[in-house]
């Protein structure tokens, strides 16, 4: 598996830079998780849109969908020059969001909602959990069978987070604040609390939804020297 880091900031981002998204490749398959401001045009840069086979959204806060409509106006323009005529397996919660109501209205997007289930697509396996977050959030593991890759949407500590980095071979964790500044009713963990889960179950583990309002000092500080972990970077690649 390859993992692409193409956004790391939360909730807006650094100047120059995107809000949360990556492209998972796994078993000849190209997957987008989350889609925030600025991932469609960094995505762009490494693959054809249109060659993407599915899209997951862990939820529908701005910071990780916002660029989902834009991906479809995208497709439209293909669309107009017969130059694209299928769907793209969208994967997602049934949120009550505007934002959520207005993307999976697109014709381009093959809408699965999910729950606390599975679902085998083109021979890998889906595995959503429910996350701790104000928004309805899923994370997610994707597994071909040898290699599991884990993201966890935004969240803060639940059982759903033990769940997705045990038997993980990489996980990318949402890191949106410093351990003083989170307490058990923020919507994030703590670039801490990921190198925490990182230690106990020995995961390579990749801290994203980075503060921008966070100097780089704090965040390398936080997070400490060690292999097993890194600060998310954006264009960044990660095989495992």
């Amino acid at each position: 598996m390859r993992l692409t880091v193409l956004g790391k900031y939360g909730p807006f981002p650094k100047k120059g830079g995107s809000t949360s998204g990556c492209l998972l490749e796994a078993g000849g398959k190209k997957i987008v998780l989350d889609l925030g401001a600025g991932v469609f045009s960094k995505l762009e840069k490494i693959i054809a849109p249109e060659c993407v086979d599915a899209i997951v959204i862990t939820h529908f806060h701005f910071d990780h969908a916002s660029d989902v409509p834009i991906f479809a106006y995208y497709l439209q323009q293909l669309e107009n020059r017969n130059l694209f005529n299928k769907k793209i397996r969208l994967f997602c919660p049934k949120s009550e969001s505007t934002l959520c109501k207005t993307v999976c209205a697109f014709k381009y997007f093959d809408v699965q909602y999910v729950g606390e289930e599975e679902f085998i697509f083109e021979g890998l396996k889906f595995s959503f959990y429910p996350m701790k977050h104000p928004e309805l959030c899923y994370g997610v593991k994707i597994s071909d069978g040898e290699k599991t890759f884990a993201c966890t949407g935004d969240t803060n500590e639940c059982p759903s987070v033990e769940k997705l980095f045990e038997g993980s071979d990489l996980v990318v964790a949402d890191g949106g604040l410093l351990e003083r500044d989170r307490n058990e009713n923020s919507p994030h963990l703590s670039i801490e609390k990921c190198v925490e889960y990182g230690k106990k179950f020995n995961v390579k583990t990749i801290i994203s939804h980075i503060n921008p309002l966070y100097s780089e000092a704090e965040i390398l500080k936080s997070a400490g020297s060690d292999e097993r972990w890194k600060i998310a970077e954006e264009g960044n690649s990660y095989d495992f």
